[in-house]
């Protein structure tokens, strides 16, 4: 979570609170690093990210998605093997203790994301309950007040809350008995669940999508609301599947999480299938987060309906606020915010063990590094370490790290203290597209023998268009031997600063809410004038409609999702908002609503 990536969070899109994954065997394949690297680098991930949604004002959600341990979390292998409990205990051990200077950011930690084991299905891990609850103890022995996030097994999903019935999940799962939900022995639990219930229509198209850059039919296909294989999907059908975890709450009187939700961005109704999620969660009281941002592009709001190849990805980001993401936005309008940590942001070095300092397998070469094939690799002592390397032919591959997420809208200072013993290296960086294709490169320096001494390069860039990630590379032009310490890459921040437009909103219920009134207010940067303000209802118009100098008023009965947004005199525009609007039915629209 970078600076950049919350304050969109924050100031664009309204949400109060992210979801941080911590996932371990993820990373370790994204960045070749072993497990036991990978751990190490999301708690230092998850602290900065934690950190900097502190100082927006953000609370977090920890969730300890993967564990360092090799194989599958889901596996009997894992469930199977006592040992898994205490690496489970010290890792949360780890994370409690790293995170204790942001405690009062902390909404709650997520024990483990979706805990199953395949060989018990279709019902949960037994030993789930029995191990939360030493994970829960254990918690508690350092942080007494911050609440429990427990997910329900099989997997956070809905069936998982049944109590006292036989479980039938279907064709290839055998019929089984679930008896009482066990409850963790703690005061401050909040239980969630995970909403993909209707799964074929959340996730179809996953496996086509690839077949071909652009997608317009694919054999999966689903449509909401509507009707799929002879079964007709709808509003009704979402409280249905729902109603395991609405009976488990009443029963117990416990909060209710939904850790989990969304819709790929192709399936048909997409928009409607969230809002529909989201006031079914809304009218029972309960908190949420979307799956995701800035993960995979077919869960992203801001990408069009079209369905694309990862590939071809970058085709489908939005020009316009999609309803998906207004519709997000409209329901985070309603949020409310703690006050930010008061804490000096220091520059943010991208770079992951730029001072060499971490060589946890010992073999010379420093931890997220990695080395060409004619490359000898050691770690020597330099005030501080440094990263000696000899190459033994010409343009070849010394040390690199990769790939680093940057902005081609953000200047960037790249700079190494750099030693050259013998020969001569090039420092430079070399940047990728979304699907890894080249987008450019740039030379910090080509640097001759130093006379044993380490001498500072930089160089201050901005990527070249469409570069989305950057790799960092120390490269022979002739046979060399060299030493490397202090590599950093900063964020400098925008190339341009372009301060868009503000605007709010200001609604007004009359006739005893039977109508509603939204007046909006736009201010426009230094030296700029609004041009207009206007607004769409969404999911019921794509076109943009100016809004006229008495502003909008609503006198039709329903609940209406307002888009919004202010260009000024320079065409700068603003990035679309939301609200929420209900307009109540009066007594004569209640008079027709008996049988006729």
């Amino acid at each position: 979570m970078t600076e950049q990536n919350v304050d969109e969070l924050r100031n664009e899109y309204g949400a109060n609170v992210v979801r941080l994954q911590i996932h371990p065997q993820n990373y370790a394949q994204q960045h070749n690093v072993s497990l036991s690297q990978a751990w190490d680098d999301m708690l230092d991930v998850t602290e900065q990210g934690l950190q900097e949604a502190a100082r927006q004002g953000l609370m977090t959600v920890v969730d300890l998605h993967s564990v360092p341990i090799p194989g599958s979390k889901n596996a009997p292998e894992f469930w199977n093997d006592d040992a898994t409990l205490g690496v489970l205990i010290s890792c949360w051990e780890e994370i409690v203790q790293r995170l204790a200077p942001y405690r009062d950011y902390i909404w709650g930690y997520d024990l483990l994301n979706e805990p199953y084991n395949t060989a018990e299905l279709p019902l949960g891990a037994s030993k789930w309950h029995a191990w939360a609850q030493q994970l829960t103890d254990t918690i508690r022995t350092l942080d007494q007040t911050t609440p429990i996030i427990y997910e329900a097994s099989p997997g956070a999903l809905p069936r998982g809350f049944i109590e006292n019935e036989w479980i039938d999940a279907g064709p290839g799962y055998p019929v089984k008995y679930q008896g009482d939900f066990q409850l963790l022995d703690d005061d401050n639990v909040i239980y969630s669940v995970h909403w993909y219930e209707l799964h074929s229509y959340t996730h179809q198209g996953i496996g086509y999508h690839n077949g071909s850059p652009v997608t317009e039919d694919w054999p999966d296909k689903m449509v909401y609301p509507g009707t799929n294989d002879g079964v007709h999907w709808d509003k009704e059908t979402l409280r249905e599947l729902m109603r395991p975890v609405v009976d488990f709450q009443k029963k117990y009187d416990v909060p209710i999480y939904v850790g989990e939700f969304s819709a790929i961005r192709w399936a048909p109704g997409a928009s409607q299938y969230i809002r529909d999620s989201i006031e079914m969660f809304e009218k029972l009281g309960w908190s949420w987060t979307y799956h995701s941002f800035r993960d995979w592009h077919g869960w992203q709001v801001d990408y069009t309906e079209t369905m694309t190849s990862d590939a071809n990805s970058a085709s489908a980001i939005a020009s316009e606020p999609t309803d998906r993401e207004l519709t997000l936005k409209s329901y985070f309008s309603r949020n409310q915010f703690v006050q930010p940590l008061d804490s000096p942001r220091p520059p943010a070095n991208l770079i992951r063990n730029g001072d060499f300092a971490k060589d946890a397998d010992s073999d010379g070469l420093a931890d997220s590094w990695i080395k060409g094939a004619n490359a000898q690799t050691s770690i020597i002592e330099a005030e501080g370490h440094a990263q000696q390397v000899a190459v033994t032919a010409s343009y070849q591959r010394g040390i690199d790290q990769e790939w680093m997420t940057v902005s081609g809208e953000n200047r960037y200072r790249l700079q190494a203290k750099i030693r050259v013993d013998q020969g001569q290296v090039r420092f430079w960086h070399y940047g990728v597209t979304s699907t890894y294709g080249f987008a450019g490169s740039g030379i910090v320096s080509d640097v001759d023998q130093t006379d044993g001494e380490f001498v500072v390069k930089q160089l201050d860039f901005v990527p070249a268009p469409g570069t989305t990630k950057i790799s960092v590379r120390f490269w022979s032009n002739t046979p060399a031997q060299f030493a490397v310490k202090d590599v950093e890459l900063i964020d400098l921040g925008p190339e341009v600063v372009v301060l868009p437009p503000t605007t709010s909103v200001t609604v007004t219920n009359a006739r005893g809410g039977r109508s509603a009134h939204l007046e909006f207010d736009a201010v426009a940067d230094a030296g700029k004038s609004i041009d207009r303000t206007e607004y769409r209802v969404v999911g019921a118009a794509e076109q943009w409609q100016t809004v006229a100098p008495e502003g909008v008023t609503l006198t039709e009965p329903g609940v209406y999702l307002i888009g919004y947004r202010s260009i000024d005199s320079a065409g700068a525009r603003e990035a679309g908002k939301g609200v929420v609007v209900t307009v109540r039915r009066g007594r004569r629209d209640l008079a027709g609503d008996g049988a006729g």
